[in-house]
């Protein structure tokens, strides 16, 4: 299997920390409340990247560490093996949390494993989850729902970006779907000017509901890109890396993992009508002075992060490197793992 090419920017690296000094004002908790460090797939990983995960983090002064989904499944991996990964990995994020905030997303990977067993849901994720294993369901159940996983994470920089952070990314056709289910249910619609917060919390909510199904449609609506059918809308865990360019959230950035990458990849991309799709800015890099996070008038910077994942030969696809986003700055960097 080859390594796999997409257009984009790499991201650079990041400038001296700018909150060191808030160890000495807030001895409790460790970082800048504006830095937060994102990190793609971790799939059992746990073991080795918690700790460069951890390390970058205190580095770089961040404040919040946001782990994008797809936490479990490997290659080759045993349902002993599994249950043994989620507990490192469950334990280390309680550990962080005693020190700075800590968001787990859910993956499509996720989601079987999230679901109560013996229900429709269940067994309808264990159709989209070719990695899921039976025998490590119940531990990974109770540890799953103890991180107290959600869907989206949304905020807005000091420059009033509005990002939002999923497994695979929202897409405008996605949401013109959830809006037109929660407007015939009689729910309350967001605006096009709600914050990235509200947005998040919108999806959030819609997932834990009944209106469309809740999670269902979240583990089943799968697009051709990653499978599905042509004309199917893809959810925000299984957005293709495409599928999300050519008709992105319009007004929000978003922050992604899903699709491998070798590096953190930046991309400016169209305004969502789906017609003008992307236009590519290469791979993000760490040239110092460089930033990317300028969204201009209409389109979205979108920031792929799933640099963790391996082929099936166990070869890693990615560099391990993370994102890293400063709200007071308006800027994103890549960080080395």
């Amino acid at each position: 299997m080859s390594s796999p090419q997409h257009d984009g920017q790499p991201v650079p690296a990041p400038p001296h920390p700018a909150g060191r000094h808030a160890r000495h004002t807030a001895p409790h908790r460790a970082g800048s409340t504006d830095r937060i460090l994102f990190s793609g797939d971790i799939h059992c990983k746990g073991r080795r990247l918690c700790p460069l995960i951890e390390a970058a983090a205190d580095r770089v002064d961040a404040g919040t560490i946001v782990l994008l989904g797809d936490l479990l499944n490997e290659h080759g991996i045993t349902a002993d093996g599994e249950v043994r990964a989620f507990e490192q990995l469950v334990e280390w994020v309680e550990r962080q949390r005693r020190v700075r905030d800590v968001v787990v997303l859910l993956g499509n990977h996720d989601l079987t494993y999230w679901a109560d067993s013996d229900t429709a849901n269940h067994h309808a994720f264990k159709g989209t989850c070719p990695g899921y294993l039976e025998r490590a369901y119940p531990d990974v159940h109770y540890l799953l729902h103890a991180v107290r996983p959600q869907l989206a994470y949304g905020f807005t920089d000091a420059c009033g970006r509005r990002v939002v952070a999923s497994h695979a990314g929202v897409t405008q056709g996605w949401w013109d779907w959830m809006k037109e289910l929660l407007h015939d249910a009689g729910e309350p619609v967001p605006s096009p000017a709600a914050s990235a917060e509200a947005v998040a919390a919108r999806i959030n909510a819609f997932a834990e509901g009944r209106v469309g199904g809740g999670i269902r449609p979240f583990g089943i609506m799968v697009g051709p890109e990653r499978g599905g059918w042509y004309g199917d809308t893809p959810s925000p865990v299984w957005a293709g890396m495409e599928e999300i360019a050519r008709d992105p959230l319009v007004g929000f950035d978003q922050i992604v993992a899903h699709t491998p990458v070798e590096t953190v990849l930046h991309r400016h991309c169209g305004d969502g009508t789906g017609m003008d799709g992307c236009a590519d800015e290469g791979r993000v890099g760490r040239r110092p002075g460089r930033h990317a996070g300028c969204r201009r008038d209409g389109s979205a910077c979108l920031w792929y992060c799933d640099t963790h994942s391996r082929y099936r030969d166990g070869r890693a696809i990615g560099d391990d490197s993370l994102l890293l986003y400063d709200r007071s700055a308006g800027r994103a960097w890549s960080v080395r793992g």
